[in-house]
């Protein structure tokens, strides 16, 4: 709401660092002679204000939804533009894997990230999709997934539903052949909620193509990383939250699926998204 004003506590945190290191710099340096201390306390102070700066950027993108949607749609269109990559070619796999054909039921499809791969599948007839529904919250997105099909000369008909995929639920049941989620469920508001949306959707025999970041095993370096950066990816990245995806879906899906998700480093650069190699990939088909 307009009235509304938070500050996330990684905000307070970074906050503190920095008031923490400029004046504890002067309690550790004050026996030192005068240019150790100018010396030390420029750097701290470069340091101090690096971290005041973060903190001030991300307590503005925390209290400006359009702000965050329009900033995450353009680097995610940024991104998009890339077609090459290793990262493309493991999600083009597991969609040309899935055999997708008929209708399509995608959730957070962002700037048609997987189009390039629907691309590929159209080349063939046997996997030709008849119809697309994309439910993406975030508007800023339509205009370049409209410019996004029209770049892969994909025919079928689109349907841009502007809602969250725990809200989208005007779709009559099992009237779907197929539904996508690919780094998406790290950034809802409940995993199981879109889950059972997407359950509903889909026709006996129907197929979920999943792949999501995972959390790295407790007790890692790589799950400490995770549990410092994750608050501020929790910002920027627009709500993506760092879970531990395979266990939440297999838990939902139960024995209503046959749930086929394997665990994989994700190729991608090592900064800034070292937290996010941790993957997993796969298919639950309806029973």
């Amino acid at each position: 709401c307009p009235c509304c004003f938070t500050i996330p506590s990684i905000i307070i945190k970074l906050l503190t660092t920095a008031s923490a290191l400029t004046y504890g710099q002067r309690f550790l340096t004050k026996n030192s002679n005068k240019w150790v201390r100018r010396i030390s306390f420029g750097i701290t102070l470069i340091i101090s204000l690096i971290l005041v700066g973060i903190g001030l950027f991300l307590l503005v993108l925390s209290n400006n939804d359009d702000l965050r949607s329009r900033g995450f749609a353009n680097f995610c269109a940024m991104q998009n533009l890339k077609d090459g990559g290793p990262m493309n070619e493991v999600r083009c796999a597991i969609l040309n894997e899935a055999n997708i054909s008929g209708k399509v039921l995608e959730f957070g499809p962002g700037p048609g990230t997987n189009f390039k791969c629907f691309a590929n599948n159209n080349n063939n007839s046997t996997t030709s999709i008849q119809e697309y529904v994309g439910v993406e919250p975030n508007t800023y997105f339509k205009e370049e997934m409209m410019r996004e099909k029209e770049k892969r000369g994909l025919t079928f008909p689109l349907d841009f539903a502007p809602f969250k995929g725990e809200d989208y639920v005007d779709v009559t049941s099992g009237s779907f052949d197929a539904v996508v989620m690919t780094h998406v469920l790290c950034s809802v508001d409940s995993v199981e909620r879109v889950l059972a949306n997407a359950e509903r959707a889909l026709k006996p025999g129907g197929k979920m193509i999943i792949m999501e970041h995972v959390a790295a095993p407790d007790g890692t370096k790589l799950k400490m990383f995770q549990d410092v950066v994750g608050p501020i990816f929790n910002i920027i990245g627009n709500g993506c939250k760092v879970l531990d995806m395979k266990n939440i879906i297999e838990s939902y899906l139960g024995n209503r699926f046959d749930v086929q998700l394997q665990e994989f480093e994700a190729p991608i650069p090592a900064f800034p998204l070292l937290f996010a190699r941790p993957h997993v990939k796969g298919v639950a088909t309806k029973k």
